[in-house]
C-alpha cells in the first residue's frame, strides 16, 4: 500500500524531500564540516609561507577513505604538469572497483604547500597528522586507500581500529611508471572484494 503525500506550493515540496532524504548523506557532509570547524586550513599557520590549500572531498558515505601521498620523487613542476591526468586517472581506478568518487572521502596527507624550500616535508607531515587523525576518527572510514608511501602515517594505521587498510602507488608514480600500474590492480581488485564482503555484511 503506497502512502501519498500532499503539499502546497514549492517551498514546502522541498521541505518534505529534504525531510525524507536518506540522514547518511546528511551526516557525512556535517563531518565535513566538523572537520573545517576543528582545524580551518586556511587558517592554519604551522608552516611557513603556505601558497596553497588542499581541501578534502566527497562525502565518504560509501565508508571508503582515499589518502593522497605524493611521491618524493616529483617535483612540484612535475605535479602541476600531472595534476589533470592525475585527477582523471584517480576518477578511473574508483569507478573501475564499481565506487563513486563523490561517494568517497578523499584527502591529501600534507594539507597545504609551502614556498620555502628549506622547511623540510617531514616537518609538514608531522604538523598534519593530526588533522588526517582527526578525519579519520569523524569519517569513520571501514576501508583505506593509501596512495604513496604509508610508512609516515603508521602512527594513524597503528591507532585506528575496524580499519581495512590497502596502500598503492600515487597517480603521479602511476602515470611517469606505467609498469606500477598493473600491481596497483591487483591491490584495488583485493578493495573490491573486501568492499563487497563489507557490504554484504554491514555488521
Amino acid at each position: 500500500m503506497k502512502n501519498t503525500l500532499l503539499y502546497k506550493g514549492e517551498d514546502e515540496l522541498n521541505y518534505l524531500i529534504e525531510l525524507l532524504k536518506p540522514k547518511t548523506e546528511t551526516a557525512k557532509i556535517s563531518i565535513i564540516q566538523d572537520i573545517t570547524a576543528d582545524f580551518k586550513i586556511s587558517e592554519c599557520k604551522a608552516c611557513p609561507d603556505i601558497i596553497e590549500r588542499k581541501n578534502p572531498f566527497g562525502s565518504g558515505a560509501n565508508g571508503v577513505m582515499i589518502i593522497l601521498n605524493a611521491p618524493r620523487m616529483a617535483n612540484r613542476i612535475e605535479m602541476s604538469i600531472h595534476r589533470a591526468e592525475s585527477v582523471e586517472l584517480l576518477k578511473k581506478m574508483v569507478s573501475a572497483i564499481g565506487l563513486e568518487m563523490k561517494e568517497c572521502y578523499v584527502t591529501n596527507l600534507i594539507k597545504c604547500e609551502t614556498g620555502n624550500a628549506l622547511f623540510k616535508p617531514s616537518d609538514m607531515v608531522k604538523n598534519c597528522t593530526k588533522i588526517l587523525q582527526r578525519e579519520v576518527d569523524l569519517i569513520k572510514p571501514r576501508l583505506v586507500i593509501v596512495m604513496g608511501e604509508i610508512l609516515p602515517i603508521q602512527s594513524v594505521v597503528n591507532s585506528s581500529k575496524g580499519i581495512t587498510w590497502f596502500n598503492t602507488e600515487h597517480t603521479i608514480s602511476l602515470i611517469k611508471n606505467p609498469e606500477l600500474k598493473r600491481p596497483a590492480w591487483e591491490t584495488l581488485k583485493l578493495v573490491k572484494m573486501k568492499y563487497l564482503e563489507l557490504h554484504n555484511d554491514p555488521h
